[in-house]
């Protein structure tokens, strides 16, 4: 079965980054989890399930009954295996300053959307969404291709403070970047906000 619309990634891609996560865990003096004990799924699987969560964002249930596995398999091959994903992948994340060369960047916000915890209060509410999440920095080239992906910010922020919180004004400082009426003020170049008497 191919995974490439599940995970994003071309067959080869996908087995070099299992081969890398077995090479870490085996390294891994005291390892989250034991390759050769995941009986459950498996290691290759189990790294499939991990890219599968975070680009689907699917609910975990829904991810148990793809995978034939129980929710709570879900919950431990999630919490175990993505910091391990992470650190694999790391390598491989550009410099936005580098990637963003001689580009124009384009910037936008969104809100990945998350419960509505009632211990956060309305921090996670957008009111512009009317949903709760968390709002992130998106920027991109003129063509489409990303070039980085802020931290987030609670979802009731303002698409200017994610903005200014993120690592964008300083990788993008002599870049010339474009983007909506709610970076007014940013330096970027923006749209001429709308007037009473504009048609």
């Amino acid at each position: 079965m191919s995974w490439n619309v599940t995970t994003g990634l071309e067959a080869d891609q996908l087995e070099a980054l299992v081969v890398r996560v077995h090479t870490m865990l085996v390294e891994d003096p005291d390892p989250p989890v034991v390759p050769g004990r995941m009986w459950a799924l498996g290691l290759y699987k189990s790294v499939v399930l991990v890219l599968f969560l975070l680009r689907q964002n699917p609910v975990q249930q829904a991810a148990a009954e793809l995978f034939h596995i129980s929710q709570a398999t879900v919950s431990r091959r999630w919490t175990t295996l993505l910091p391990v994903v992470e650190t694999a992948l790391a390598e491989h994340v550009p410099d936005p300053a580098d990637a963003s060369h001689g580009r124009i960047v384009l910037a936008d916000g969104t809100l990945v959307t998350t419960w509505d915890w009632a211990s956060e209060g309305t921090t996670m509410f957008s009111g512009k969404h009317r949903d709760t999440g968390f709002n992130l920095q998106v920027a991109a080239t003129l063509s489409g291709d990303l070039l980085a992906v802020s931290a987030p910010v609670p979802g009731s922020r303002h698409d200017m403070y994610a903005w200014c919180q993120s690592h964008f004004p300083k990788a993008f400082a002599d870049r010339e970047s474009m983007g909506d009426l709610g970076y007014v003020g940013s330096g970027m170049l923006t749209a001429c906000p709308r007037t009473p008497s504009s048609p």
